[in-house]
């Protein structure tokens, strides 16, 4: 998942939006332990990513 995901992104949503942390993840329905996994890089559920990726308006691509 390291090299996959680019979490600057959402670190960048965040900053740009004027949102503290626990206020994204309450747009998104995510717990605050999950998005700091994901921000981390560390394991976690897909439908997480799923959320955020709505939340933000982005569209999750896959490459294999």
């Amino acid at each position: 998942m390291n090299e996959y995901l680019n979490v600057e992104i959402i670190e960048e949503y965040i900053r740009n939006n004027g949102l503290t942390k626990r206020s994204f993840c309450e747009q998104c329905k995510i717990s605050i332990s999950t998005l700091y996994r994901i921000l981390r890089k560390k394991q976690c559920y897909l439908i997480s990513l799923f959320k955020i990726a709505r939340t933000m308006q982005i569209e999750i691509s896959v490459s294999y």
